[in-house]
């Protein structure tokens, strides 16, 4: 049987309109979109969330990724012009990261939750280099240089900056001598028993004495005010060579404490009611 090609041609038409009638766009029920086509080989469906697709598009269907901020003025110009009723924020102690969610879900509909905005608190400089020389023993040369280096953050009260620069001194003077003992006297300082090696000298010996306790000041974070923290000296005495350490007095508890600082600032300054913890994984 024939098909009439009055039909023929009526069906290129109808196929031709088809075509230049454009796609359908459908939604889906997860927001996203899809376009439907005709073709010769029936309908072809396209996924316009797909990457190949979203990226020609004018705009993003939504806002999405993690914008990383290190202090609170940026957190809360960033979270102001972002941030709806919905948003929320998380604090966790322990990492010392503020993570702001800011299309949260809704009490009763879902959101991606993939737009988010993280403070991380970055260590200043001069908390870094005191932490990296806590409980290490370092040599008496090595470690006089450290303190000179580092006067200004010494606390005034046991002892002020300038004493420690004159004990710094006098480590790097007594190079040539050999170490023989270290005992805590009854004022509490650490007094340490050396000899001289050099002829010179004809083998003098003497003592000198170190503070066991003296005090930091330093802010962990740039948007927190310094604190006082009590350092121990320790030495040992091994050949002759002297190597000393200071023990910082629970570094970890003032991070938490600067870290809660900065939560309560946050609040302050953006009006949001910070949870304790970290948010779903987008």
């Amino acid at each position: 049987m024939s098909i009439p090609e009055s039909r023929t041609e009526n069906d290129a038409v109808v196929e031709q309109a088809r075509q230049a009638a454009g796609p359908a766009l459908l939604d889906t029920r997860t927001g996203g979109e899809l376009a439907v086509f005709h073709t010769p080989e029936g309908l072809r469906i396209v996924d316009l969330d797909d990457e190949q697709y979203a990226r020609r598009a004018d705009r993003p269907r939504r806002k999405q990724g993690t914008t990383v901020v290190r202090d609170i003025a940026s957190f809360a110009q960033f979270y102001a012009k972002h941030s709806d009723e919905s948003s929320e924020v998380y604090a966790d102690l322990d990492r010392g990261a503020i993570t702001a969610v800011l299309d949260a879900h809704e009490p009763d509909e879902p959101r991606w939750a993939a737009h988010r905005l993280v403070l991380e608190l970055t260590p200043t400089e001069a908390w870094a280099r005191w932490a990296s020389i806590n409980r290490r023993l370092i040599p008496q040369v090595e470690f006089a240089e450290f303190l000179e280096d580092n006067l200004l953050d010494i606390a005034p009260d046991p002892v002020p900056a300038a004493q420690m620069l004159e004990i710094a001194q006098t480590f790097q003077a007594r190079t040539r001598v050999a170490f023989s003992s270290g005992v805590v006297s009854a004022s509490g300082d650490i007094r340490l028993k050396y000899e001289e090696t050099t002829d010179a000298s004809g083998g003098a010996k003497g003592d000198m004495a170190v503070p066991r306790v003296f005090a930091l000041a330093l802010a962990p974070f740039d948007d927190v005010d310094p604190y006082r923290i009590e350092a121990r000296f320790r030495h040992r005495i091994e050949g002759g060579k002297l190597r000393l350490m200071a023990i910082l007095d629970r570094p970890e508890d003032v991070i938490r404490d600067a870290v809660k600082t900065v939560v309560t600032k946050v609040e302050e300054a953006t009006g949001a009611a910070i949870m304790r913890g970290r948010p779903a994984t987008a």
